[in-house]
């Protein structure tokens, strides 16, 4: 579990999974570029972290010009967090076009577009790693996250694809799939009394912390991990099992 002379791109890294995955990053002597919208709480997430060089590149992965402008700035990269997303509740029986397609369009297109450019623009590594932040959603019913669920489920298939096409490169690509983690993301829509309810599912009785995510992600990115690719790795507190 060492990350020393590692460079790692941590996209979503303004607050979160993805904050708490750049500051490990840093504990392990990885030089972090950290991206997102807000240039502000990237700055939070800046100050946060260990060591010295890491940088941040403000951008807006929706926007295609922003992700070639993004793109451009890059160094070689030795590891790559996809961290970035975003939640929507709705009924199927009421499903709305308009928030589908902003969905996917956060969640799994703008992540295949900046994967595609990275590799087109030869900024990976040979033997590099990436982690595509998926979801225990992609397997489970739960109400109202059908389709958070399908962008998920898409993210982890796009993974192990990633992993046969570039194994020539020695590049690997895995999937991370949590439960529900104490974030901005997950907190708030829901009401204090269905959180503390649905806490109970937990075999631990609580939710998950951005931390724990990160010593997952941090040892798929690590050399520890070298001959791990192609795999999912549900991190969900047990609630799988019950």
């Amino acid at each position: 579990m060492d990350l020393t002379g590692k460079v790692i791109l941590v996209t979503g890294a303004s607050s979160g999974i993805g904050r708490a995955i750049a500051i490990e990053c840093s504990k392990l002597g990885a030089t972090c570029i950290l991206t997102a919208r807000s240039v502000e709480r990237l700055q939070e997430t800046l100050a946060a972290m260990h060591g010295e060089g890491h940088s941040i590149i403000s951008a807006d992965l929706t926007d295609s010009d922003a992700v070639t402008a993004l793109v451009e700035q890059l160094p070689k990269l030795d590891g790559v967090s996809h961290s970035a997303g975003i939640g929507t509740t709705m009924l199927c029986g009421y499903a709305s076009m308009d928030k589908i397609r902003v969905l996917f369009e956060t969640n799994y297109f703008s992540i295949v577009n900046l994967q595609t450019l990275l590799l087109k623009k030869h900024k990976l590594n040979k033997g590099s790693s990436t982690v595509m932040m998926s979801s225990i959603s992609k397997n489970t019913h739960t109400l109202m996250h059908s389709f958070y669920g399908s962008t998920k489920a898409a993210l982890a298939h796009y993974a192990r694809d990633l992993s046969v096409e570039l194994k020539f490169r020695g590049m690997r690509f895995n999937a991370v799939c949590p439960g529900m983690i104490d974030t901005p993301l997950t907190s708030g829509d829901r009401g204090e009394d269905f959180t503390e309810e649905d806490k109970k599912h937990y075999l631990y009785g609580r939710y998950g912390k951005s931390e724990e995510v990160a010593h997952l992600v941090a040892y798929l990115l690590s050399d520890a991990a070298v001959w791990i690719t192609g795999s999912e790795f549900t991190i969900d507190g047990g609630v799988s099992v019950r």
